[in-house]
């Protein structure tokens, strides 16, 4: 199945470049390709079965377009960017949907083969592992350039859970106000005094734990999706 995502990668980088290159045809002749793992990502994101017939997969459609108009090969693979914006439509369209479609059975039966060729552990699970080391090796480099590595986190990070908590609400306050984290990522440093007599946080579990608390605004601030989940701290 690694073969099948490298092939499909290819053929839609292929008709990425066409289609760059002038040939508005190219995007057209991909589809019957691509949307089988469009159709993933689509059931995926809503957690329910998605088909042909229902309005994720022309949103899925239009995803697709927006994401070959976008698409910087500069950035990583073009199908984990088409998975992204996908993603993203879906997830703007679901905020605004006030009913759900419910699942065609007859749908889901006549489509039951193709859509067991990309259950879990196919090109969908591996998109994610792109992916997801796409984006650990992004923010290995930023941490590198705190002078942070992953080691440094997992000798220095909290082992109860309460002081853990706490370590993510100081990163969480330092992500998300606009002073404190100009001060983090132009200083490369945490703005101690100003959370000190602010924010009422402790001194030493701030100094105890900097390596971590920064490393967990840096999720935050560069919305590392990934890695996201293990950070907020609600």
């Amino acid at each position: 199945m690694r073969d099948e995502a490298k092939n499909l990668e290819a053929m839609v980088h292929r008709s990425w470049e066409e289609y760059s290159a002038g040939n508005a045809d190219a995007i057209e002749d991909i589809y019957r390709e691509l949307m089988p793992f469009c159709l993933r990502v689509c059931s995926k994101t809503c957690s329910r079965y998605i088909s042909e017939n229902d309005e994720e997969s022309s949103i899925a459609r239009l995803a697709i377009l927006e994401a070959f108009d976008t698409y910087d090969p500069y950035k990583g693979r073009i199908l984990v960017y088409v998975g992204r914006v996908i993603r993203s439509r879906i997830i703007d369209f679901k905020r605004r949907e006030k009913k759900r479609h419910t699942i065609s059975l007859v749908a889901l039966e006549s489509d039951r083969n193709r859509v067991e060729l990309y259950h879990d552990g196919t090109i969908e699970d591996v998109i994610d592992e792109i992916a997801r080391k796409q984006e650990i090796d992004a923010f290995s480099a930023i941490l590198q350039s705190y002078g942070i590595s992953f080691s440094d986190l997992a000798r220095n990070s909290p082992r109860q859970d309460r002081t853990r908590e706490q370590a993510k609400q100081i990163a969480f306050k330092v992500a998300k106000n606009p002073v404190y984290q100009s001060y983090l990522l132009e200083k490369r440093k945490l703005p101690v005094k100003m959370l000190e007599e602010n924010e009422k946080a402790s001194r030493k579990l701030i100094d105890r734990y900097r390596r971590y608390i920064i490393a967990n605004a840096l999720i935050i601030i560069h919305d590392l999706p990934y890695l996201k989940p293990y950070v907020l701290p609600f």
